[in-house]
């Protein structure tokens, strides 16, 4: 149990720093006028995308799903909970289009929707993590 609480941490710990790191990384990828800029900044987005916010996300979610399924905890709170971490699956869902969107037109810019998704997942993040720490016991 305590390790299970760990794994999940620490994959949340991992997606939440990717998924904050991830709109501003793709912001910058639209300011530069050189090619090979776009080719490797493109592929480094999609790296950051793929190999680290994705797998941790996978096993963030599984983890805690694993975590109250054990523990038969279906209160008000987790409703909360699971409807603020299903916001941030939608943005990191829109970060993947964004990538997608600047590796097919990297001239376009995407600053706008990068500070939206931003401000929503620091909001989504702080929710959920005052959902946890104001969880009740009993």
């Amino acid at each position: 149990m305590p390790l299970l609480k760990l794994l999940h941490l620490m994959a949340l710990i991992c997606w939440c720093g990717a998924l904050l790191y991830l709109p501003a990384l793709i912001a910058a990828g639209t300011r530069r006028s050189d090619t090979l800029f776009y080719r490797d900044h493109g592929h480094l987005t999609r790296l950051v995308f793929t190999l680290i916010a994705t797998p941790a996300a996978l096993l963030a979610i599984g983890s805690g799903t694993a975590l109250f399924l054990r523990d038969s905890i279906f209160d008000a709170w987790l409703i909360f909970k699971l409807t603020a971490v299903a916001g941030m699956v939608l943005c990191h869902a829109l970060c993947g289009v964004l990538v997608l969107r600047i590796e097919r037109t990297p001239e376009r810019t995407v600053g706008r929707e990068c500070v939206l998704i931003g401000v929503a997942l620091v909001a989504l993040i702080a929710v959920t993590l005052w959902l946890v720490l104001a969880k009740p016991y009993g």
